[in-house]
């Protein structure tokens, strides 16, 4: 498996996930028959740092990543998460939730005399 930042190049797979995720209507707030641009705009917008699992070359779940506050508070975060119904089981989630846990989150703070530098998240509450 691999994780990699989204790209635009994966609307399509991101789109399909998205759709099968939401039919039943039990796992996320959108409705059933969510329009693509809202689902794209959702996981592909601006501000939006998003990123896909990979597995044999196909996109099977994807994650993204926003500030819930603005300014001072924007150092909060947010992530949502979708597994393809197929590649359910295989470990993809937590994979996903363990590489946005570890990982380095590129130019996540605004130093005053730097700028944009790197995070490194190396601590969590349970």
């Amino acid at each position: 498996m691999t994780i990699r930042p989204a790209s635009a190049a994966d609307a399509e797979a991101i789109w399909q996930i998205f759709k099968a995720v939401v039919a039943g209507g039990d796992t996320y707030v959108f409705a059933p028959d969510t329009p693509r641009q809202v689902a794209l705009d959702y996981f592909l917008g601006a501000n939006v740092h998003s990123w896909v699992a990979e597995v044999d070359g196909g996109v099977v779940g994807m994650y993204k990543l926003i500030s819930n506050r603005r300014d001072l508070g924007s150092h909060v975060a947010n992530a949502s998460f979708m597994v393809a119904p197929s590649a359910h089981g295989r470990g993809i989630g937590r994979a996903m939730g363990e590489h946005l846990i570890l990982a380095t989150q590129p130019k996540a703070f605004n130093h005053s005399t730097l700028g944009y530098v790197d995070a490194y998240v190396m601590h969590r509450f349970l």
